[in-house]
């Protein structure tokens, strides 16, 4: 099944075209790796995907459902907000840089949207944050606040928080980016698990052997295009591409 489908995406920002014409296929339970140079518009992809950016030309379908069309000089296609809002609680997103309230416990944290967005009751909200902690491996951070926290467990709580709103996709946006080797290490565990769930998810990524050990496929960008995607055996060990092979050459040991 097919989860979710972006056909010619275009960004720019000040002049500058930062996303040309991408266009890219997720299925249900499939981990998809998306690695480039920094620059290259991987983040700037996943912000354009979860509409944190507007689109200047494109189209983003979810499960079938248009999300957003817009198409150079036409303007965009008459998609109600509603039905916006409800398409993106599909999609969940996970920043490098965790985005928690700093002044919210971790517990209010990740109660906080399924109460106010979700319209769910506070005591079952509470039992599905306590059981997504454990997940997590940190059921006794529950009161903590962010200060408190390492930045591994910090990302571990963005994780969860992201999973209480029950997403059809999750995103990550180089969620260990901002962690030293040893934290990352608790961060790509989780990631692990929920492959293992056969939670479908994107992950944009500079861990190389992270993409290759989970990902399904993998995506290769460059200057805002797709220059090469296939299995992981086919990227690091064969790639078609002069560019992708001269990127890879430089995690070689």
């Amino acid at each position: 099944m097919q989860m979710l489908k972006v056909e010619n995406l275009v960004k720019s920002f000040d002049g500058k075209e930062i996303l040309s014409g991408i266009s890219l296929e997720v299925n249900k339970g499939e981990v998809v790796a998306v690695i480039g140079p920094s620059g290259s518009g991987k983040s700037t992809l996943l912000r354009c995907i979860n509409l944190l950016e507007q689109i200047d030309q494109g189209r983003i379908t979810v499960e079938g459902d248009i999300m957003v069309h817009r198409e150079k000089g036409m303007g965009e296609a008459a998609i109600t907000e509603e039905a916006v809002k409800k398409i993106r609680l599909r999609l969940g997103l996970v920043f490098q840089n965790f985005n928690l309230f700093p002044h919210f416990s971790v517990l209010r944290n990740i109660t906080e949207a399924p109460i106010h967005v979700a319209g769910m009751n506070r005591k079952e909200a509470e039992n599905m944050a306590l059981e997504l902690l454990e997940k997590m491996d940190l059921k006794e951070k529950a009161e903590a606040y962010p200060c408190q926290l390492s930045g591994g467990q910090c990302q571990r709580v963005a994780i969860a928080r992201a999973l209480a709103m029950k997403p059809d996709i999750l995103f990550f946006d180089e969620p260990t980016s901002a962690l030293d080797p040893e934290l990352t290490v608790e961060v790509l565990k989780v990631i692990r698990k929920l492959a293992a769930e056969h939670m479908t998810m994107v992950v944009v990524t500079h861990e190389m052997n992270f993409a290759r050990e989970v990902a399904d496929r993998v995506i290769f960008m460059d200057k805002g295009q797709i220059i090469e995607q296939g299995s992981p055996q086919e990227i690091f060990s064969n790639p078609s591409n002069e560019r992708t092979r001269t990127f890879l050459g430089n995690f070689k040991d």
